[in-house]
C-alpha cells in the first residue's frame, strides 16, 4: 500500500494553487519543473501587460522568473512586523544567486489558501549566523494587482521594446548618489537650509523631485495612464510624484519601468542613467534610511572642506 505523507499533499496544493494564481489572476504562463531541482520549482513566463478578462489573446515576452515555492503553515508560525522570515541554508542561496533568472520566492498558506511573495536577490538576502533569511512581507500577496512588481527583475533588461542599459554596480551607486545628492543641495538652498541640515523627509522630498523630473522628461502622463501599467491607484501615484506618500521600492521600480515604457511609446529619447533601475533603487534606500543619509552627510562635509 502507498503511503502519502500529509507533507507532500500541501506541497503539491502550493504548486498547484500558484499555477491557478499566476494564470487566472494575471494571465502568465506556468511551467512546472517536471524532473527533480534543487531550489527551483517552477518557471514563470511575464505574458504582455492587458486585462485578463479582455478575452483577447496576448504574446509571450520571454521574460522569465524562476520560482521556488514552499508550502504550509509552519512557515506562517512566527510572524515578523511586515511578514514572515524565511530561513534558508547557505547552499540553496549559492544556487538561486547563480541562477541565470531572477529567483523569486513564494510562500503557500493553506489556511487561507493565500500565496506571498519576496524577490530573491542582494537586496532581500539577510545573512543569519551561517546561513540566510527573507522576508516574505504580507503586502506582497499573489495576484493580479501584483503583475508589473513581480515581474520587475524579469523585464530589467527590456520594458516596452527599449533595451535597458546594464552598468556596473558601483556605476549605478555613483549616479543614483549624484543624482540624490544634486536634489538635496537644490532642495537645502531654496528652503535656506546646508545640505549637512537636510532631515529625513528632505530625503524623501528630493527623491520626489527627481521622480517629477522623469516624468516631465517622458511627457508627463497623466496618473490614469500610469495606473493602468502598474495596478497603483491614480492617487497613491500621484502622492508618491509629489513626495506626499512613500512608496515602497517595489513600486518605486514599476512606476519607474511605466515611465520608461512611455518614453518609448511616445518616441521620447532619454538619457540611458535615467533607464538604471538599479539607480532608482539605490535612491531609495538612501531616501529612506537615515544611517545612509549620514554617510551622504559627511561626503558632503568633506568635499566642502578641502574646496
Amino acid at each position: 500500500m502507498t503511503i502519502v505523507p500529509p507533507t507532500h499533499l500541501v506541497d503539491r496544493a502550493g504548486v498547484s494553487w500558484t499555477a491557478y494564481l499566476v494564470t487566472t489572476q494575471l494571465g502568465w504562463l506556468f511551467r512546472e519543473q517536471e524532473t527533480s531541482d534543487i531550489g527551483i520549482d517552477a518557471q514563470i513566463e511575464v505574458v504582455e501587460e492587458m486585462s485578463v478578462s479582455s478575452g483577447r489573446s496576448r504574446r509571450g515576452t520571454g521574460h522569465l522568473l524562476a520560482v521556488q515555492i514552499k508550502s504550509g503553515a509552519s512557515h506562517f508560525a512566527a510572524p515578523a512586523d511586515r511578514g514572515w522570515w524565511f530561513y534558508c541554508d547557505a547552499a540553496h542561496v549559492a544556487y538561486w544567486r547563480n541562477h541565470s533568472l531572477p529567483v523569486v520566492l513564494m510562500l503557500f498558506d493553506p489556511e487561507s489558501e493565500l500565496v506571498f511573495w519576496q524577490h530573491v536577490n542582494g537586496e532581500t538576502l539577510i545573512p543569519a549566523g551561517k546561513n540566510y533569511k527573507v522576508l516574505v512581507p504580507h503586502e506582497q500577496r499573489l495576484g493580479a494587482s501584483c503583475g508589473m512588481e513581480l515581474g520587475a527583475p524579469a523585464r530589467r533588461r527590456a520594458v516596452g521594446g527599449v533595451m535597458i542599459p546594464n552598468p556596473s554596480r558601483g556605476s549605478s551607486v555613483r549616479q543614483a548618489d549624484y543624482e540624490l545628492a544634486s536634489a538635496i543641495d537644490l532642495l537645502a538652498v531654496a528652503m535656506g537650509k546646508t545640505v549637512d541640515e537636510a532631515e529625513p523627509r528632505d530625503f524623501i522630498l528630493a527623491f520626489a523631485s527627481r521622480l517629477r523630473a522623469l516624468h516631465r522628461r517622458v511627457g508627463a502622463p497623466g496618473c490614469d495612464l500610469l495606473a493602468a501599467k502598474t495596478g497603483y491607484q491614480p492617487s497613491q501615484i500621484s502622492r508618491y510624484l509629489n513626495g506626499t506618500a512613500r512608496p515602497r521600492r517595489g513600486r518605486v521600480v514599476a512606476i519607474v519601468q511605466a515611465l520608461i515604457e512611455c518614453s518609448h511609446e511616445n518616441e521620447i529619447k532619454i538619457p540611458g542613467h535615467l533607464m538604471d533601475v538599479r539607480a532608482w533603487e539605490r535612491m531609495w534606500r538612501v531616501a529612506n534610511r537615515p544611517g545612509m543619509q549620514k554617510v551622504m552627510k559627511s561626503r558632503a562635509r568633506k568635499g566642502a572642506s578641502s574646496s
